[in-house]
């Protein structure tokens, strides 16, 4: 066994324990003894897009994906095979303990823990989806024990599509000059968890860093092969063919926060192109989700002429539907100061709080929620 100390946003010195185990170890026979519990128990929650082909390792890759339970016992461990991803790990909602995996497969998360009443345990993934894909395979507790009911769902959900800015890339980064690492990604620090927890909603987080509404970043083209709408299907990002069931999880609100990589570099895509796509995939969310309140959101690191033409699509759906499910949210770089940009140029945890501050009360409002 060794120990890791690590740092988390919140300032908290914290501990993880390596079990340098294999779970392949234990039998089926050993099943009720040990306390082994596999990543197919009805007792699990899944949030996010989750890859069940083979119920005994659930596969992800998306940022932000998170797992949920609640257990009997004094302490309990995880079995991940995943060898760059880190995770934030929730303890009886304590604040956030970070997991940094590495060539082991059972982590202990919690030890120590009082008997007499059952513990609740999040694990959500921290990094975005070009880290790394993860296979979690389920826990193991104190032997005889085993996972009980869990906290109901929040009723409330909402769906955020995006880029770097809704990953959380750099979110953790000590200055606008310092450069992205793994260790500066934290999506459960982005704008967009920020604001479902103050809504108390539950979250998926479609997004992956670079990638526009037509045109990604850098792309010496006017257009790009691969942009954000077209991996809006995938279960998971790495694997084309296997596409997401929408009747899994149903949001009642999505927040579609996309433009930035499309203006932020030469050359830039025609108005037309953009605002047909942008438009398209307006229509896209829509066809899937029955009665849902969309908020299309522009900034902080992009302004004209992506906000006006953002603007411009949903002032024409408006009309074009006829009732207020659509509405426009410009988030213009004057909000944040020197002390809110993290790494390259992205907002840092306090700029995401300002992002939020001016989200949550428009959703809010506009949900009734």
């Amino acid at each position: 066994m060794k120990i890791k100390k690590t740092l988390q946003s919140a300032a908290c010195v914290l501990v993880i324990f390596h079990i340098g185990a294999c779970s392949s170890y234990f039998t089926k026979h050993e099943v009720g003894y040990t306390g082994i519990i596999d990543s197919d128990d009805l007792y699990i929650q899944y949030v996010g897009r989750f890859d069940f082909s083979n119920p005994k390792k659930v596969i992800y890759d998306w940022p932000g994906v998170y797992i949920c339970a609640k257990f009997e016992g004094t302490s309990c461990s995880i079995r991940l095979n995943d060898h760059k991803n880190e995770y934030a790990i929730i303890i009886d909602h304590r604040a956030p303990r970070l997991l940094k995996t590495d060539s082991l497969t059972i982590y202990q998360v919690a030890s120590s823990l009082a008997d007499s009443i059952p513990h609740t345990i999040t694990i959500q993934k921290r990094t975005e989806t070009f880290v790394g894909r993860g296979e979690f395979e389920g826990f193991i507790l104190d032997r005889g024990k085993e996972l009980v009911p869990p906290d109901k769902r929040p009723d409330r959900r909402i769906e955020f599509i995006g880029n770097s800015i809704t990953c959380g890339y750099g979110v953790e980064g000590e200055s606008p000059d310092s450069h992205f690492s793994v260790e500066t990604e934290n999506s459960c620090m982005s704008y967009a968890a920020i604001t479902a927890r103050a809504l108390n909603a539950d979250y998926f987080l479609i997004s992956y860093s670079g990638r526009g509404v037509v045109r990604n970043y850098g792309d010496v083209n006017t257009t790009s092969p691969d942009p954000m709408p077209s991996l809006y299907d995938r279960t998971c990002f790495y694997d084309s063919t296997q596409k997401w069931n929408f009747a899994r999880w149903i949001p009642q609100a999505v927040v579609i926060n996309l433009g930035t990589n499309d203006f932020s570099t030469q050359p830039y895509p025609d108005k037309k192109v953009f605002q047909d796509a942008y438009a398209l995939l307006i229509y896209r969310v829509r066809s899937l989700y029955t009665g849902v309140t969309m908020f299309c959101l522009c900034g902080p690191m992009i302004g004209e002429p992506c906000s006006g033409y953002i603007k411009e699509v949903v002032e024409q759906q408006q009309k074009k539907s006829g009732d207020n499910d659509i509405f426009f949210i410009e988030i213009k770089e004057s909000v944040l100061t020197d002390a809110d940009w993290g790494c390259d140029h992205h907002p840092n945890v306090h700029g995401m709080s300002k992002m939020a501050d001016i989200i949550v009360p428009v959703i809010r409002l506009r949900m009734n929620w």
